[in-house]
């Protein structure tokens, strides 16, 4: 005879394999219930959950991309993103790896990257701040 539903304890699982699990099973309750609203409601949706690993998964309502950039549109920044997005994307496409001909210059590119990365995650950390700010404001 089964046991139905359950309260569990809300805490963190040990095992790394557990939590996956657990990560793979609430992602997908909070997706369903971030549908529901948008179905009762007609809010406009975007979540945003990162695995134990590292590893986004979106949804959104009608969808996170549209859902995201109405929300940049309604603030006024596309057009400073795009700026942005040209620039970071000109300092990707004039990494040239290929041209390397020593240990030197590979280490360049390396930091030429990172520097790249930090810029990312600093611009990505910013816009985070302003999203939530909005939200409480």
């Amino acid at each position: 005879m089964g046991t139905g539903k359950r309260k569990i304890e809300i805490k963190r699982r040990e095992k790394e394999e557990q939590r996956m699990v657990t990560f793979s099973k609430r992602r997908k309750g909070l997706f369903k219930k971030a549908h529901e609203l948008h179905c009762l409601t007609g809010a406009d949706i975007a979540v945003v959950a990162f695995s134990p690993a590292g590893r986004p998964y979106t949804h959104g309502d009608p969808s996170f991309d549209a859902t995201i950039d109405k929300y940049f549109n309604i603030n006024g920044r596309e057009s400073n993103n795009n700026a942005e997005m040209i620039k970071m994307r000109s300092w990707l496409e004039g990494l040239k790896v290929e041209a390397c001909e020593s240990v030197d210059d590979l280490v360049l590119v390396k930091n030429l990257v990172e520097e790249i990365r930090n810029k990312v995650l600093f611009r990505v950390l910013s816009m985070e701040e302003d999203f939530v700010g909005s939200l409480l404001a």
